[in-house]
């Protein structure tokens, strides 16, 4: 299935509403496609202690049913969609444990321990986004993969790839072009072709996230510049 004609993002919200095995499917695929980007949020927002418990709980509030209804393509973003959906459960867990501490009749003595603030942290909404970036990049890397290995080219998609990630190095395509039987020439060709293919995918996986009046290129500039 190409990446036009996958299920977008939204359609995949729409039919993730519901209590049928179409819709527990939808849901899960949701949460493991989406997990990173609220884990990264969450940590910078709360301890480390509390990162996991916190986003396995957000995570199986969706399961439940619950958290995405009246989610439509017409809100706009996804991204911005979920950001929202993760800071309203954080603040309501915020809350109950408020209620608890002050409803409690045990003496309570608050520890407070200096912590020296972490200059090169990202703010957790720039994290959260750093990782959306990445989890799209990640997610259209392996789309490619599965491309070039339903077309037979497997072995050129694992010698190219590098080009794609930026781990290849200077004089690099001499041996791939050795190892390939290729001439360097059109290792270069082939490259560009590989690079021009991950773009499309990349903008195709943009795309079905956002409504039909959302800029593609301006969202795709705002991921890469987070990376």
């Amino acid at each position: 299935m190409t990446p036009s004609t996958r299920e977008t993002r939204w359609s995949l919200v729409t039919r993730a509403q519901g209590d049928t095995p179409a819709a527990h499917l939808a849901l899960s695929e949701l949460c493991e496609i989406y997990y990173a980007p609220v884990l990264a949020y969450i940590r910078s927002w709360a301890g480390p202690d509390e990162t996991e418990d916190l986003t396995h709980a957000f995570f199986e509030r969706i399961l439940a049913g619950d958290s995405l209804k009246g989610a439509s393509q017409q809100r706009g973003r996804f991204r911005s969609y979920l950001l929202g959906a993760v800071k309203h459960f954080l603040c309501e867990n915020r809350a109950k444990e408020h209620r608890l501490k002050r409803g409690s009749h045990l003496p309570h003595l608050e520890i407070k321990e200096e912590i020296a603030p972490d200059h090169a942290a990202l703010p957790p909404d720039a994290e959260f986004d750093r990782a959306w970036a990445c989890t799209l990049l990640d997610r259209a890397l392996r789309l490619l993969a599965e491309e070039m290995n339903q077309s037979g080219k497997d072995l050129l998609f694992q010698e190219l790839h590098p080009w794609l990630t930026g781990a290849a190095g200077y004089g690099d395509q001499t041996a791939v072009a050795e190892k390939l039987g290729l001439g360097e020439t059109s290792v270069r060709v082939q490259v560009h072709r590989l690079r021009k293919r991950f773009r499309e995918i990349i903008e195709a996986e943009v795309a079905q996230t956002l409504d039909s009046g959302t800029d593609p290129a301006a969202e795709l500039r705002h991921l890469l510049s987070v990376c």
